[in-house]
């Protein structure tokens, strides 16, 4: 495999073919990562997938399919060919592995004012620590700023990913 980036978006080279895989999916993938639920890029296709531990659990079962939903029994058939070739799918990093908390502290030391600065530091000791910054950053009108440096850190994230897996960047 071989792939190239160019903007946002990562080619991957298989067998022959291109294949698009969008940097800003693979971002989403990792948001939706939770302790209930894991997200992958099946390389065959490109796409990002998310189960849920529901989903591999029925896949993983002998139940009667017919009982659920049309949307669940899609989203079983899905997880089943998932089991069946895991090999066809790479784990993105899960949310753990994006430390908000020292993204926080980043954009905290980023900013140029002083009073911002030091008032944020010290929203963000001790427990209730993200609401707090949030209320700061509404106070201070940097929501918006503070958004955009976490989606650019996440973006990091995720391209230091591909390229640990063998995606590399032009």
């Amino acid at each position: 495999m071989r792939a190239t980036q160019h903007s946002d978006e990562v080619w991957i080279f298989r067998g022959g073919h291109m294949m698009k895989v969008d940097l800003k999916k693979i971002v989403e993938g990792i948001e939706f990562h939770g302790d209930e639920s894991h997200s992958y890029l099946k390389i065959s296709s490109g796409e990002v997938v998310l189960f849920t531990d529901d989903e591999i659990a029925a896949a993983e079962s002998d139940e009667d399919l017919s009982v659920h939903a049309e949307w669940f029994r899609e989203a079983i058939e899905q997880a089943r060919e998932f089991i069946n070739n895991e090999d066809d799918y790479l784990p993105l990093p899960s949310k753990f592995e994006f430390h908000e908390y020292s993204v926080m502290e980043e954009f905290i030391l980023s900013l140029p004012v002083e009073e911002q600065r030091d008032e944020l530091l010290s929203l963000i000791k001790g427990k209730g620590a993200f609401a707090r910054f949030k209320q700061g950053l509404e106070r201070f009108l940097l929501l918006e700023k503070w958004y955009q440096f976490r989606d650019q850190a996440l973006a990091e994230l995720a391209k230091g990913w591909c390229r640990d897996n063998g995606i590399e960047f032009q």
